[in-house]
């Protein structure tokens, strides 16, 4: 669209400034630009110019994006993004259930065409309307078929983000014992050996017979 106004710019700039197609040329007597006949021929110099800038800088603009190639998935520590021109769709990685890589035939001709499939937990609304994406009860399919890395590649890369923030998201909500039990064994104390018995705890031989 940018690049469509950036044309019309242009060719407005062509006639302003040249042409006189559908503009009013300055005022002129015998093919002479009178006084102010050249005072309007400044006027539209200045405006050609400014228009014809502008058009420029649009046009070359939006052929720049166009020729630019730009990522479609970005993995990184937040989640999965989506990238399409200047629209961005995030999706974290707290609503993702699983990401897998798969093939899907195309409904308008019929051929295979590699799938980003990422699958969101129960409850969580799916972004849409990002071209490429097709959701369909909770999945997204992200159309890979023209991306210059593999897609199994970047569903490997994003499984790993994956599993690595729900290793953080556990020891983050990890909640030590309050209470440390301590246990006792009572031991019963054992009886003292017969040789360390006091000598006059062991009765003597033929004591009886002396104190009768």
């Amino acid at each position: 669209m940018f690049g469509l106004v950036g044309v019309v710019l242009i060719a407005a700039a062509a006639d302003i400034m040249f042409g006189h197609w559908l503009s009013i040329p300055p005022d002129s007597s015998d093919g002479v630009l009178t006084t102010r006949g050249q005072a309007q021929q400044r006027g539209d110099l200045l405006w050609g110019g400014v228009m014809l800038v502008t058009g420029v800088l649009l046009f070359g603009g939006s052929v720049t994006e166009l020729v630019r190639r730009r990522p479609t998935v970005v993995v990184n520590r937040d989640g999965l993004r989506l990238v399409d021109g200047g629209d961005d769709g995030l999706i974290p990685w707290g609503s993702i259930e699983a990401i897998s890589s798969g093939t899907i035939r195309d409904p308008y001709d019929g051929s295979i065409r590699e799938q980003l499939i990422v699958v969101s937990k129960a409850g969580v609304a799916a972004v849409a309307g990002l071209p490429g994406v097709t959701r369909e009860t909770g999945t997204l399919y992200i159309d890979a078929h023209d991306w210059s890395t593999s897609v199994t590649d970047v569903a490997l890369s994003a499984q790993g983000a994956h599993d690595h923030f729900l290793r953080m998201e556990a020891v983050r909500d990890y909640e030590p014992p309050s209470i440390v039990w301590e246990i006792t064994v009572d031991q019963p104390e054992p009886d003292p050996p017969a040789a360390l018995t006091e000598q006059g705890d062991v009765p003597e031989e033929g004591a009886d017979e002396d104190d009768e």
